[in-house]
């Protein structure tokens, strides 16, 4: 049977991308040479770099998978009625945790993914010209609770639910980037305080910070 050479590739980018994450995992970005993730992915470092230009887009890639899957789920629940806040509760909560286990490799997630969006005018164009697809994936994670937060009526008409998913992102890439925490109930904490302050201008009148966020993170074991 004929092997579909765009399966074949997806097949080989996707090892690549598994094999580099397990080695930056242990080693760190700095420590891990194209060598050893040619040699971890069975293939030469030629083919390597046809697959990805840079091991910061291998680790992208990985983060990339993540946050696709975070948002099928999250998109899901939401279509099942689910409320945002506790949909929202379900994305922080997992991206805080990969934040804390992979700590050492959040600089270099979060100043590609800042730096992808901020290198120009922020579009998502440029985010895929740049070959840093997350930055564009983290705000596509975002943006579906922030519309169903304006949809059942919490914020004022008029918000620009992209901008402000936006903002969102860049202020938790910040917090992980400079925040210090020791696990996931401080980044969380320092997340839901900035997430606060952002939504702040956006609520319609008579909806308060605390009703807008609900439940919070602690309750999300139910499915």
């Amino acid at each position: 049977m004929k092997v579909d050479r765009h399966e074949q590739d997806d097949a080989r980018r996707e090892r690549i991308a598994r094999a580099a994450f397990e080695l930056f995992a242990r080693s760190g970005l700095e420590g891990t040479s194209a060598a050893d993730i040619a040699r971890a992915a069975f293939v030469s470092r030629t083919n390597l770099y046809r697959y990805y230009p840079s091991k910061v887009h291998m680790l992208l890639a990985h983060f990339e998978r993540t946050v696709r899957d975070t948002h099928d789920e999250a998109v899901r629940r939401l279509h099942a009625g689910v409320s945002p806040q506790v949909v929202w509760g379900l994305v922080t909560a997992r991206m805080a945790d990969l934040g804390v286990r992979y700590r050492h490799l959040v600089g270099a997630v979060g100043s590609a993914v800042l730096g992808a969006r901020h290198g120009g005018s922020g579009s998502e164009k440029e985010d895929e010209d740049s070959g840093l697809p997350t930055a564009a994936a983290l705000v596509t994670l975002v943006e579906p609770v922030i519309v169903a937060m304006r949809d059942r009526g919490a914020l004022r008409d008029g918000v620009n639910t992209h901008l402000l998913s936006a903002l969102l992102v860049d202020a938790c890439l910040l917090a992980l980037l400079h925040g210090g925490h020791r696990d996931q109930r401080e980044v969380l904490r320092d997340w839901q305080d900035r997430f606060s302050l952002l939504l702040h201008g956006a609520l319609a009148p008579g909806v308060s910070a605390a009703s807008a966020e609900g439940a919070r993170p602690s309750g999300l074991e139910e499915r």
